[in-house]
């Protein structure tokens, strides 16, 4: 049996209950981020809603269970007018591969989505057990309790490392997508896989064109004219026999569907322009991605690292990644290469069938990532060059301020997302740009989430103070709700008791134009943010 990519992973562990906890949260409720100390394992058992998991979201659904590890955090939302009620159990894994056992933190299962299909009633069954178990005095009830929740362990991990055969329709079509890609130079017809798949035809075209974006043929052909590329470049075989390789068993209409691919008749395929370059990502992908793209999709927030160095980023802007990425759109955009702000293997993957992917980390620091995308373009001069000339400018902005703030003044990032939900930023938007040795300083308690790599943290109104700086920026998003919570807070007594509010140092501004963090939109701040300083005992200041 294989998990996290070892044969016999979870037999190196032994897992100790710690605790378990059952909640019941009305539809109305506001539920805060909440930070594992420890492995955990959270079970919805009634209602329906959405987890967002760091920066990664999840339907939250009945039956299924969503594990993480210490350091991860959690956010719930409701998705429906009824309950929701779920169940959070708390654990430790103690690795025993080696003589010298250690606590294991990093996480258990990766692939979080693999934690379904779950019969309800023996899943709750054993919660109840466990939960009645949890009160006890001696070690007979201990080892009672242990008893079940080695049950229940063993019934998650069963589940999880089912070989995927006996998983659903879903992964028996990702088999068949595997079977296209090693055999494509064989007869294929959408029935044999669909046999394969043990699916009626229909829903098998279905599934298989939601995964990847296309039809079964056409994915087969896609696959084909990339291996067919790569024939092109290495060498200089007649075009029978590559197209023959392949699985075209006509030379013209391998002719004609590769230039239907690309653009080009396969023989003035320039290979010059098709070098390339195997470069790894920020997930560890080794992927090799073309030397000169000429059209890179990004979906994400910082597309402007790119276009900052003149790359051609399709419609020069990003495209968000929640909710769910429409692949169908991506394939009809064409691109030769996609940058993903994002950690879901499972996306990757799909989108990796598309075009190269390579995951991109917007919660890297500016200057990491310039350096990394200069690494994999070939660009190195180039990032280094705009770093020096950004930190150039950027000390003569601080410096042109002086005069408006003083040394050690505080600042603070609002911003109401997900309907009525108060955040306030970390280490991304417009908050790392306001915290420079010549600028402002980050609140303890921003301070602290700074220091834990967080982009943003959920507050209540109620702790507002605690996050509150001598200046407040607040963002006024696109969202009426989250517009309609911004404005119910400036109504509150606890927003009008701030000093920043009695001071007249708030500053209300479009999110879309302040709170970016790429490249671009930083380099446009050292423009404006000195002009917007200016306006001191303004109150509210509402800026586009």
């Amino acid at each position: 049996m294989i998990a996290n990519g070892n044969p016999l992973f979870f037999s190196a562990f032994l897992c100790r209950y710690v605790h378990i906890s059952r909640h019941i949260e009305p539809s109305e409720q506001v539920m805060l981020e909440v930070s594992c100390d420890r492995h955990v394992l959270l079970f919805c058992e009634q209602g329906e809603g959405r987890i967002y998991i760091g920066s990664e979201l999840y339907p939250f659904i009945s039956g299924k269970i969503y594990p993480m590890a210490s350091g991860e955090n959690y956010q719930l939302e409701h998705n429906r007018s009824d309950d929701m009620k779920y169940t959070v159990l708390h654990y430790d894994a103690v690795h025993m591969v080696t003589g010298d056992p250690e606590l294991y933190t990093r996480s258990l299962f990766e692939e979080r989505d693999q934690m379904n299909d779950f019969s309800p009633g023996a899943l709750f069954g054993m919660l109840d057990l466990l939960e009645s178990a949890s009160l006890y005095q001696t070690d007979a009830e201990y080892s009672r309790l242990n008893v079940h929740f080695q049950k229940l362990m063993e019934l998650v991990v069963s589940r999880y490392t089912l070989p995927k055969t006996e998983q659903s329709p879903d992964v028996r079509v990702q088999s068949t997508i595997q079977y296209v890609d090693e055999h494509y130079a064989q007869d294929i017809s959408v029935q044999k896989l669909a046999r394969l798949a043990n699916l009626r035809p229909a829903q098998f075209t279905a599934l298989f064109r939601q995964i990847t974006g296309r039809k079964p043929l056409e994915y087969l052909n896609h696959v084909r004219i990339e291996q067919a590329k790569e024939w092109l470049s290495l060498s200089d075989e007649p075009l029978r026999d590559i197209a023959g390789r392949v699985g075209f068993r006509d030379e013209y209409y391998f002719s004609r569907r590769f230039r239907q691919h690309t653009g080009l008749a396969p023989r003035q395929y320039d290979r010059s322009l098709q070098r390339h370059t195997l470069v790894q990502d920020w997930a560890g992908h080794e992927v090799n991605i073309p030397g000169h793209p000429e059209r890179i999709l990004f979906y994400g927030d910082s597309a402007g690292d790119l276009l900052s160095l003149g790359l051609p980023v399709l419609d020069g802007k990003a495209y968000d990644v929640l909710p769910s990425i429409d692949l169908e759109w991506t394939v009809q955009k064409q691109p030769d290469l996609i940058l993903l702000d994002s950690t879901n293997e499972q996306l990757y993957q799909r989108l990796s069938r598309i075009a190269p992917t390579l995951i991109y980390n917007s919660h890297a620091n500016l200057e990491e990532r310039m350096r990394k995308v200069g690494i994999w373009f070939g660009m190195e001069l180039d990032a280094e060059t705009w770093i020096a000339s950004y930190h150039r400018r950027t000390e003569e902005m601080w410096s042109s301020i002086k005069p408006w703030i003083q040394l050690g003044e505080t600042a603070s990032v609002l911003v109401h997302h997900r309907g009525a939900r108060l955040f306030v930023m970390g280490n991304i938007g417009l908050a790392p740009f306001l915290y420079h040795p010549q600028g402002f300083t980050p609140v303890c308690k921003v301070q602290e989430a700074l220091a834990a790599g967080r982009a943003y943290k959920e507050i209540s109104a109620e702790s507002i103070s605690q996050y509150a700086g001598d200046y407040i920026f607040v963002m006024l998003p696109e969202s009426d709700a989250a517009r309609a919570a911004t404005e119910k807070l400036f109504e509150s007594d606890e927003w009008k008791d701030l000093p920043a509010v009695k001071k007249g140092k708030v500053y209300t501004l479009d999110e879309q134009v302040w709170n970016m963090g790429d490249a671009l939109s930083y380099s446009r701040l050292q423009s404006l943010f000195p002009e917007l300083l200016k306006r001191i005992g303004l109150p509210s200041i509402i800026v586009n």
